[in-house]
């Protein structure tokens, strides 16, 4: 169990250090902290879309354009 600890505690302190970059940033754009946590949010959701992106482009799986299919070569 020594490893959930340590990645538990390992977790709080990058989510702190994250908050607190994120309110130095705000004092110097004027930009406030309320949605902070979405950063984190934004950033997954386009590694998922890019994931995604690259694997129907390399198997053609659900890849259209215009509503036609991609023709793979053989």
């Amino acid at each position: 169990m020594p490893i959930t600890w340590l990645t538990i505690c390992l977790s709080v302190i990058v989510i702190w250090q994250h908050y607190t970059l994120r309110r130095l940033g705000a004092e110097i754009s004027e930009c406030p902290t309320k949605y902070w946590w979405l950063g984190g949010f934004g950033g997954a959701l386009v590694a998922a879309i890019a994931i995604g992106s690259a694997i129907k482009t390399e198997t053609g799986w659900g890849w259209t354009w215009r509503g036609r299919a991609l023709q793979i070569k053989s």
